[in-house]
């Protein structure tokens, strides 16, 4: 079975345009969650959100492009740009079996909004039906692909925040198989004004910039942003003297089915997920060092969590360093994944845990060590990146050094 490597990150979320910047701005403990600009949100009971500086990643795209492509799209094709550069993967692999593997959300969902505002609203500019053309949440994989001229499998995920996650096991299932030489993997998703009041409608939105697991937590902020990883074969990676960041060791993913928005809240359902992700790892629970969590900051769900921690780990994962980047990037839905993957990665690579901010005191049902507030370095062999989305939908990645 092949050995898989990762050897290229791209990344777009609300504290920066490029990968240096996301992870400087999360060392440093920076949050990018403010006021929505996007769409009036006046009249919900949660107003901020983490948009991405769509500007900037604007800039290096023609004007047909920026008419054109949606707000995912944009974003998804600068990282996968930002992740192939940094990959040089296209310098001597073969592009009919480089793949394109994506979870998505909303896609195009707050252009076809606006769409459907003046029409039905009857506002001084005609309605263009191109705003209602570019709904398919997969149009970000086809406009990666077609793009750099990758010819392999393509692929678009849509399980909720899982999504992403879901999306590189599947790239690692097929390099491992042999199907791939290597793929573009994890996602991108945008605001969308359904989504914020959906969330809102819940209530599990925090009028503040969002807690994990601290003891005042009062839910979560939504966000949107991109990341695409680069895998290929650890053969391949290393004849051609790339840089490799970390291995996917293995994952897994599972639907819990207890409850449509709830996660079971023993932590069995999320205990399971762990082991069976270090089965497919070849590696034992002892072996973690870190887990990059979904912690999303409601009270369910980081309680769920940590529970699920304990069952997995034992007493141990009391000194298990966990942090949750959602508290500076917020919840980026399809991408979420993608992103907390990304994040693991570098962690492996580089040495350091980024910070869960906005920590004032850690909830005693959640018995981790959360890395609050300031990063921590540390050596890191393996380290696990859970995602937990709405329908059960659940997956988890496991990395380990090289």
């Amino acid at each position: 079975m092949n050995k898989v490597v990762i050897t290229g990150i791209g990344l777009v979320t609300a504290v920066g345009s490029t990968r240096e910047a996301s992870w400087r701005a999360m060392l440093e403990g920076r949050g990018g969650i403010g006021a929505v600009t996007l769409f009036d949100a006046s009249g919900f009971r949660s107003t901020i959100a983490a948009e991405a500086n769509l500007d900037e990643i604007a800039a290096g795209l023609t004007p047909w492009e920026r008419r054109r492509w949606s707000r995912a799209d944009q974003i998804g094709v600068v990282a996968a740009d930002e992740a192939l550069t940094d990959s040089g993967v296209l310098d001597s692999a073969n592009r009919a079996r480089i793949g394109v593997l994506l979870g998505a959300g909303t896609a195009d969902l707050i252009r076809n909004e606006r769409y459907h505002r003046a029409l039905v609203q009857g506002e001084a500019r005609r309605p263009r039906p191109s705003e209602a053309w570019n709904h398919f949440a997969s149009t970000v994989v086809d406009i990666i692909a077609e793009r750099h001229g990758l010819e392999g499998m393509r692929s678009c995920i849509a399980a909720a925040c899982a999504s992403s996650t879901i999306a590189i096991g599947q790239g690692l299932d097929a390099i491992r198989a042999g199907r791939l030489d290597a793929a573009l993997v994890g996602g991108s998703d945008a605001l969308a004004q359904l989504t914020f009041s959906g969330f809102n409608a819940l209530r599990v939105m925090d009028t503040a910039p969002c807690r994990p697991f601290d003891r005042g937590r009062a839910g979560m902020n939504i966000g949107e942003g991109a990341a695409i990883l680069v895998l290929e074969s650890d053969g391949r990676a290393r004849a051609r003297g790339a840089r490799i960041y970390a291995e996917v060791a293995g994952y897994s993913l599972s639907c819990e089915a207890y409850h449509p928005t709830a996660p079971e809240p023993e932590g069995h359902a999320i205990a399971s997920l762990l082991h069976a992700a270090l089965a497919d790892a070849g590696t034992d629970p002892s072996a973690v060092q870190h887990v990059n969590a979904h912690g999303t900051a409601t009270p369910q769900n980081d309680v769920a969590e940590a529970r699920g921690f304990c069952r997995a780990f034992g007493e141990r994962s009391r000194a298990l360093p966990v942090t949750s980047i959602k508290s500076m990037v917020g919840h980026c839905l399809g991408a979420a994944g993608g992103i907390e993957t990304a994040a693991a990665a570098l962690s492996v690579a580089r040495g350091v845990i980024p910070p869960t901010i906005h920590v004032l005191e850690p909830d005693p049902e959640c018995a981790v060590d959360v890395v609050a507030n300031e990063a921590r370095e540390m050596r890191l062999d393996v380290v696990v990146s859970t995602s937990l989305g709405f329908g059960g939908n659940d997956a988890a990645v496991v990395l380990r050094a090289v």
